[in-house]
């Protein structure tokens, strides 16, 4: 079974938000999932303060590699950019890659069904 079953866009109140509806059997899953890529953000900004590259290439390949998985290709879409990055030791480009990743999750909406 697919883990998405559909992405759309809808406006609550004056912000715009992003629905995802998830299969129910990764509700327990998913909040974590998150939470963990907002650690990971900050990680990111402090590694890329000390321009800690490779590390960055990392934590962003795994970005790359698990989005879709949970059914978040956004995610996948932003860190491979955040890898490509730092691979091209980019330090700009790795932080604007964070901070669309950040609003992204600031304005996500899960649903199971």
């Amino acid at each position: 079974m697919d883990s998405v079953t559909t992405h759309e866009q809808r406006t609550v109140g004056n912000n715009a938000r992003n629905l995802v509806v998830c299969d129910v059997d990764l509700s327990d899953i998913i909040p974590e999932y998150l939470e963990g890529k907002r650690a990971e953000c900050l990680q990111i900004r402090e590694l890329a303060n000390g321009a800690a590259c490779g590390e960055i290439r990392s934590i962003a390949h795994g970005m790359k590699g698990s989005g879709g998985c949970y059914g978040f290709p956004e995610i996948t879409g932003i860190g491979a950019s955040m890898e490509s990055a730092a691979i091209a030791a980019d330090l700009q480009g790795v932080r604007a890659q964070v901070a669309l990743l950040e609003a992204y999750l600031d304005c996500i909406e899960v649903c199971y069904e």
